[in-house]
């Protein structure tokens, strides 16, 4: 049964609230009630609580500051915002920080009713199940897959729903592993263009312990990449662009996709896609393929042992000779020689 604890400072509220929501049809049951954050959060602490109904505007610590609270506090606890009108701003930031749901005070009726708790017990499931996941390989990887790749710089809805995704899923230290090793090597490769922010950033992760605290600064650090990205004077559509053909770059190992392939997918002429590539991430297109076939080659090298002419190929290069001469002057060394030198130091 899921314990619901109902946050509001109106007494008449919170009374309509609990005789319109028939909480037992959907394996809920009242937990209790609080007119202000702190009767709740002496609640919370007592324990016994799996999500709370909570208005935005109250007295003393409003329903947004309380959020951040049970992120941090009670992240198990899951949050239903209650609002007098759909102020989205409002309504965005209490999803942001990891609200499951809303309800409008003014538009409760029966069929409204059924809907958000069906969402509301869907969603408390899921969860459930995806807490044990927090340790599952396949599901970090994807998850750290999804940071690495900067596209949810550009597009608001990826990031909303990757923001989503990993609130549900990592707690604070799964959270901060992953965007370390982000900004450990994969954020610069994906955006050169973008070294400087992702050094500023790197310096303010480290003493960083909560979600909301993390939140802020994925926030912080994705405000501060377009405005790096948009003084190229390009519009945020064709940034947007350039960012989904670098997402499709990345998607598969060896460079297998072609300019003009990626100019059909992302709609933009071959000549005006160069131009724009070079001036958003700060690097011509070969060159940047380039250096990503090279460290695909070099992960193959460290932890395969094919031979050399077929880590040439899977890299994306199509003459072994070529490959050699080209690691060569990049890396100091023969492919040969990195394998054995990286065997050595394991």
């Amino acid at each position: 049964m899921i314990r619901v604890l109902l946050v509001d400072d109106e007494p008449l509220v919170r009374r309509g609230i609990r005789s319109i929501m028939p909480l037992a049809e959907y394996g809920m049951e009242w937990a209790g009630e609080a007119s202000t954050v702190e009767e709740a959060l002496k609640a919370l602490d007592a324990g016994g609580i799996d999500l709370v109904l909570t208005d935005i505007s109250m007295p003393g610590m409003d329903g947004l500051t309380f959020i951040r609270k049970l992120q941090s506090d009670h992240p198990s606890v899951r949050s239903v915002v209650i609002t007098c009108h759909q102020d989205f701003d409002y309504l965005q930031q209490a999803l942001r920080l990891g609200a499951v749901d809303y309800m409008v005070k003014t538009q409760l009726d029966d069929d409204s009713v059924h809907d958000l708790l069906k969402r509301i017990s869907r969603h408390v499931e899921r969860y459930s199940e995806t807490e044990q996941a927090e340790a599952d390989p396949g599901i970090r990887k994807r998850l750290a897959e999804r940071w690495a790749s900067l596209h949810w710089v550009a597009r608001e809805e990826l990031y909303e729903a990757l923001s989503a995704d990993t609130l549900r899923v990592f707690n604070a230290a799964l959270w901060k592993e992953t965007l370390t090793y982000c900004i450990a090597g994969e954020w610069r490769r994906f955006c050169p263009q973008l070294a400087p922010e992702i050094a500023h950033a790197s310096a303010q992760l480290e003493p960083l312990q909560s979600v909301p605290e993390l939140l802020e600064w994925v926030e912080r650090f994705r405000d501060a990449a377009m405005h790096r990205l948009c003084r190229t004077m390009y519009s945020e559509q064709v940034i947007a662009s350039i960012m989904q053909g670098l997402d499709l770059l990345h998607g598969t190992d060896g460079g297998r996709w072609s300019q003009a392939d990626i100019c059909k997918q992302v709609g933009m002429s071959v000549s005006y896609f160069s131009k724009c590539f070079k001036e958003i991430v700060g690097v011509s297109f070969v060159y940047y393929v380039q250096e990503m076939n090279l460290h695909y080659a070099q992960r193959l090298l460290e932890t395969t042992n094919l031979p050399i002419y077929e880590v040439a190929d899977k890299s994306g290069f199509s003459d072994e000779k070529y490959f050699g001469k080209i690691f060569r002057t990049k890396l100091g060394c023969a492919p040969s020689e990195y394998r054995l030198q990286s065997r050595c130091e394991q």
